[in-house]
């Protein structure tokens, strides 16, 4: 009896919450790096998407939510700026692990609605070019 109860513990929480959401989580981490910044010290980065906004410096990695949706990202500092977008892949794998664990009625609903199911790309770089100043 105990052997069953363990296996059944966890198909029934992995149907309630989504593969996605429990594997990957709604956050990841990603890294913008600059490139021809010459004040990389005061560079700020701005990143945002539907989710939310979050500030960073070149070379760190910040923690973001993830979405379907492409994400911006803004980078400035006295002299120069850069803009840069990322586009976010869909895992299609742990969609089919969750039509198979319960046919999408609850997973794929948990997963969607959570963003589960997209990852943006890990590093993304920005080109700087310098500020016009009129």
């Amino acid at each position: 009896m105990k052997k069953l109860l363990i296996p059944f513990l966890a198909f029934s929480i992995s149907g309630l919450t989504g593969c996605a959401s429990m594997f990957q989580g709604t956050s990841q981490n990603i890294t913008v790096a600059t490139i021809n910044d010459k004040n990389v010290t005061q560079t700020r980065c701005n990143i945002k998407n539907e989710e939310g906004a979050w500030t960073a410096a070149p070379n760190s990695a910040v923690s973001v939510h993830r979405d379907g949706n492409s994400m911006e990202i803004q980078c400035e500092n006295d002299l120069q700026n850069g803009l840069s977008h990322a586009e976010p892949d869909f895992n299609g794998g742990y969609f089919g692990l969750d039509l198979l664990l319960d046919l999408c009625t609850i997973s794929c609903i948990v997963d969607g609605a959570n963003n589960a199911f997209y990852q943006y790309p890990a590093f993304i770089t920005v080109p700087m070019t310098e500020k016009n100043t009129r």
